[in-house]
């Protein structure tokens, strides 16, 4: 009786198996059906006017840009003022796909250079706040990692180190405003690091 019982159950689970073997097929072959029509479409998009979009805008009035004796501060500095001249784009939250379909398949090319810029841009704004904070130019490296918040940053990093300096400046009630940045812009992690900035004004 009991072989009797567990070949049933074996034989029902074999056909639960092939059943939803046979049905994620069924699903990945339509995804990617559903895909690469979207892609044909792309790719025949035509090309739309990219020249009103969000671009940033580096505000260079904030930052310290005079020599330091560091040469690797320097070396933020000069990055960032290569970037004067260059269009900047945060497109983190767009596929190519998607970014053909909107803008036509000709301005795919440009978009990445501009959103390349902007990935250049945060990276840089942190590293070079983060190295004036190190170097105990505490004003400087405040003044830097807010000019990165404006030109909406995406590097967590840089939200938690400006977290802390405002702790350490007595100004807790500048993280809320920090949160306000946050919840603004497409950043991974949103929540987490919400929370994080929380723990940090309560000291937890």
């Amino acid at each position: 009786m009991g072989f009797f019982v567990t070949f049933g159950i074996v034989i029902i689970f074999v056909l639960w198996l092939n059943y939803e073997i046979r049905k994620n097929n069924r699903l990945a072959k339509k995804s990617s059906e559903e895909f690469w029509e979207k892609e044909a479409n792309a790719n025949m998009s035509r090309k739309t006017d990219i020249s009103n979009l969000d671009y940033i805008r580096i505000p260079y009035e904030k930052l310290p840009l005079n020599d330091t004796p560091d040469d690797t501060i320097n070396f933020y500095r000069d990055t960032i003022l290569s970037q004067s001249d260059k269009k900047i784009l945060n497109l983190s939250g767009f596929s190519n796909t998607e970014l053909k379909l909107k803008y036509g398949a000709a301005n795919l090319s440009k978009l990445s250079e501009y959103d390349n810029n902007f990935t250049v841009l945060v990276a840089t704004l942190h590293k070079w706040g983060e190295r004036l904070y190190q170097q105990g130019y505490h004003n400087e490296a405040l003044a830097v990692l807010e000019a990165a918040v404006d030109c909406k940053s995406d590097v967590r990093k840089t939200y938690e180190l400006l977290a802390q300096i405002y702790m350490a400046h007595g100004s807790p009630d500048k993280i809320d405003n920090l949160i306000d940045a946050i919840n603004r812009i497409n950043i991974a992690g949103k929540e987490n690091l919400v929370l994080k900035l929380n723990n940090i004004k309560n000291k937890i």
